[in-house]
């Protein structure tokens, strides 16, 4: 039962009205005196040695005002874990599409035809065109000095063309396969798919009289652009200012440096304020997508169902240059899916290629990795004549067991969500050929509790007439964090959300955070905004006692008011109290939460091998396939996932049914073709995400709460795993529809008909 005076209740969302009546002022919308436009002059090779650059036409043209090249920020290289790309491309370029220089005139007509009459001589070089190329012995070497590269990860370890190698052993895989009754094997592979925001990469960047650099971007991680920018300037970070203006969507895409570089020298270069927006073909082929993928994987179980070995080989292509965090052995045991498996032999690696680079996409390297890990289980329930959910009920892990990267699960309502998948198959009607009904299960976020690897700060401060200003790192970019951090708010310092303001995002003014993503930002940002109210309600409290004299842990918070429980009629407002605050010699009501923080951090340590912040999920789906096109339908979608605690139904839900739908455009209809590393669809209208006649028309949900232990409220994160089983259930379905197993995504129609065509 749900006590709480505004959790678990869905509020207005903040930014609603400015959003639908078009106030909402994004990086693309800011207007500011004598502003120029940027644009970029790009490679139409995927590699090829830069022997010399002209810029003379583009610089006498009337209304340029800057062009600059790699001799504007010479040897500086920018990256996310690992600096392995220079700000433009200094001695080669390395894909399609890679920014030689960048020019700023007086309107976008004027920039075009600058950046194209610039004029670069190359010398081609040999194309890696993906991955397993790459690992050939006599390939071409991407980056010949990768050695050198900086790296705030140990685990880039590699050489070659490989970034690094991951390989988790627990047991002994080898001899169980031999022993196994039953062994599956299959191979599969995945595209590069975008994350597909609505609003292109935009930034608009000023430089004062005294040289500080201004930058409003569209960006869920203002201190990671700020620590680039001032990186690549050779700048202190006091001198950088970057302001994150409302986010058009992000999905993994906007959390890391990527145009902002460029556009600064431009403003520096110019004098004047530089506006830079990409177009979508920009976006498919030039900004960091999902990764591809080549999964090989056999597993081997008892007669009963019992899982005793996992043997997978698993490949990243991370393209040109990678933005995402690939060098975790935690996220490759993905690939072993929610299961636990005594023997464990998992070899991964993170491969350059010469395709588009890579970073982050909802769930990184998840989708990939439970697509073939769940259609591999399937697989192998039908081999052992099982149900495949009673398979996965049978071998599910249990808060306590260890994982083979040597964690241990910890709270956990993986199980709960499988029972609830059963119970809606119980449900289901009798299936028409052609339809069939498939299940996947996925569990997301196997990292450690440790809060020095995820820095949060918060400060609330409290004002004379009873509101309160919460400033935060945190972007709101699109999934309703802020919304989220006022209830917190609300609820623990007994004000009305109405009276909670968030002031975000800019280094100047907002403490720092790491940025929003990877699910955790209601489980990282939601707990220290909690411990920052808790702060204050403590201060409150003391001074409330002080003046009520009464005992402190006799009163309570709510409408606005300290009062002693039981005593109707002795209370004070917390206006009175903030406005008695700031005119004696404490000072103004300001919760940081230091005390709180280092109690919380000190347990966090004990517990740094327990995964407190576990995702689970299990989804059903039934399709129908027409056997003549292909043609894959969406009928009927069932999703059950553990929140730990429901802090904003309408928030859940959102998530879930958005992750869904992106999960279904995974599954059916997404991925970039490339033909020799240069992408032949980059465009909307060829590039075809998911609309509304594929999406289904509902999605029931069944919503577990298994609070964690160190989650606001016992709240876990939902952004990022609805998207992840996605595409595994819709081909497990496909499966029970026609009796064919498609080993890579998107299936679309002509992959169906062909398998279906070698099975007759």
């Amino acid at each position: 039962m749900n006590d709480h005076t505004f959790l678990g209740k869905s509020i207005t969302p903040l930014h609603a009205s400015e959003k639908a009546t078009g106030q909402a002022v994004y990086a693309g919308d800011l207007r500011l005196a004598d502003m120029l436009t940027g644009k970029f002059c790009r490679s139409p090779y995927a590699h090829a040695r830069i022997l010399h650059i002209d810029t003379s036409r583009a610089e006498k043209l009337p209304g340029v005002k800057a062009v600059v090249t790699s001799k504007d920020a010479p040897g500086q290289r920018i990256g996310r874990w690992v600096w392995d790309r220079p700000v433009l491309a200094e001695d080669k370029v390395r894909h399609t599409g890679e920014a030689v220089a960048a020019v700023a005139a007086v309107d976008e007509d004027t920039a075009e035809e600058a950046a194209s009459v610039i004029r670069v001589e190359y010398e081609e070089l040999p194309v890696v065109a993906n991955a397993l190329e790459a690992l050939k012995p006599l390939a071409p070497v991407i980056h010949e000095d990768l050695g050198s590269y900086q790296s705030s990860h140990p685990e880039h370890n590699g050489s070659g063309n490989v970034l690094h190698r991951v390989h988790i052993v627990a047991g002994d895989a080898e001899k169980a396969l031999a022993a196994a009754d039953v062994v599956h094997h299959e191979s599969y592979s995945t595209p590069r798919v975008h994350q597909g925001f609505t609003q292109p990469h935009q930034v608009v960047a000023s430089v004062d009289l005294s040289g500080k650099v201004t930058v409003w971007d569209s960006t869920k991680a203002p201190f990671v652009i700020r620590a680039a920018l001032a990186q690549v300037l050779g700048l202190p970070l006091a001198r950088v200012r970057v302001i994150a203006t409302r986010v058009g969507g992000d999905f993994g895409g906007k959390g890391t440096v990527n145009i902002e570089p460029a556009c600064v020298l431009l403003a520096m270069k110019s004098g004047c304020p530089v506006k830079m927006a990409l177009d979508f073909r920009e976006e498919l082929i030039a900004t960091f997508i999902r990764t591809s993928s080549y999964i090989d994987l056999t597993s081997g179980a008892r007669r009963d169902g019992t899982l005793v070995a996992v043997k997978a080989k698993v490949i990243f292509d991370i393209g040109a240059y990678n933005d995402g965090f690939t060098g975790s052995a935690d996220g490759y045991s993905l690939v072993q899916g929610p299961y636990a498996i005594p023997n464990v032999d998992i070899e991964a690696s993170a491969v350059y290629s010469n395709s588009t680079p890579t970073g982050n996409c909802r769930a990184p390297r998840a989708p990939q990795q439970c697509f073939a890990a769940e259609s591999h289980m399937d697989g192998l329930a039908r081999k052992l004549g099982m149900d495949p959910l009673e398979l996965r009920l049978k071998n599910v892990l249990k808060g306590g067991e260890r994982l083979p990267t040597g964690g241990f699960v910890g709270r956990t309502g993986i199980q709960q969500t499988m029972q609830a998948a059963r119970d809606f198959l119980a449900k289901k009607e009798e299936k028409r050929p052609g339809e069939g009904w498939g299940v996947a299960s996925t569990w997301w976020s196997v990292h450690r509790v440790g809060g020095e690897g995820s820095p949060s700060t918060a400060w609330l401060k409290l004002n004379e007439d009873g509101t309160a200003n919460l400033f935060t790192g945190c972007t709101e970019q699109g999934g309703g964090q802020h919304d989220i951090l006022v209830q917190i708010v609300a609820e623990t310092v007994g004000l009305p959300p109405e009276a909670v303001t968030v002031v975000a995002s800019d280094t100047d003014t907002t403490p720092y955070e790491q940025g929003t993503g990877g699910s955790r930002t209601t489980y990282r940002v939601g707990t220290s905004v909690r411990l920052a109210a808790e702060d204050a309600r403590q201060q409150l409290v003391a001074m409330a006692a002080n003046k009520l004299k009464v005992n402190p842990d006799n009163l309570r918070l709510c409408d606005g008011k300290v009062f002693v429980e039981g005593t109707p009629g002795k209370e004070v407002t917390i206006a009175a109290l903030c406005a008695e605050a700031i005119t004696s010699p404490r000072g103004p009501v300001v919760g940081i939460g230091e005390e709180l923080r280092e109690a919380r951090l000190g347990q966090s340590r004990e517990d740094k091998d327990v995964l407190d912040g576990l995702q689970t999920g299990t989804h059903v789906v039934k399709v129908a396939v027409d056997r003549e096109t292909g043609k894959v339908r969406v009928l009927k979608y069932f999703a059950s996932h553990d929140v730990g605690f429901v802090l904003n139904p309408r928030n859940v839900e959102g998530q879930i049914d958005g992750g869904v739908v992106q999960g279904v455009g995974f599954g059916l209809t997404e991925g970039l073709v490339t033909e020799n590393a240069e992408t032949i669809n980059a465009s909307l209208r060829d590039y075809r995400m998911p609309r509304a006649g594929d999406a289904p028309a509902a999605i029931d949900k069944s919503i577990i709460e298994t609070p964690s232990k160190y989650g606001p409220f016992g709240a876990r994160g939902v952004g990022e795993p609805p998207t992840v089983p996605v595409a595994a259930a819709i081909n497990n379905a496909v499966y029970d529809a026609v009796g064919v197993r498609l080993t890579s995504v998107p299936l679309d129609p002509a992959k169906i008909v062909a398998a279906l065509k070698q099975k007759k």
